[in-house]
């Protein structure tokens, strides 16, 4: 799996220091979205591990980590985690028409949907 350009920064961060929080990340790399690079690290079969902390203000904030053992290897340790296709109005309709049902019932279940999303 090929990782972002900030998936990468953070995970050379990750091997060179002891943890990253979204602050640092957003104060040296300008990472605004930590926890998602974190989650293409995990997908991409990374070993991520995640302590909640709270500052003198008692606010919580996220405190990442490689475990020991990934901290010894530059690979991921994990297979990577199978991509998820996207539940899209066209995936539905494929499914259902090859389940063998009827176009009235798909329509009707795409607009029951629509009106619950």
């Amino acid at each position: 799996m090929k990782l972002s350009r900030q998936a990468i920064l953070v995970r050379d961060h990750l091997l060179s220091e002891k943890h990253i929080t979204s602050w640092q990340a957003e104060g040296v790399y300008r990472i605004r979205r930590l926890a998602s690079r974190v989650d293409e690290l995990v997908a991409a079969g990374f070993d991520v591990l995640k302590e909640e902390q709270q500052d003198a203000t008692k606010q919580r904030y996220i405190r990442y980590s490689f475990s020991d053992t990934q901290r010894r290897s530059a690979n991921p340790i994990r297979p990577p985690r199978p991509r998820q296709p996207r539940l899209t109005h066209a995936l539905i309709r494929n499914v259902m028409t090859d389940l063998g049902f009827y176009e009235g019932d798909i329509n009707d279940l795409i607009k029951a949907l629509k009106e619950k999303a």
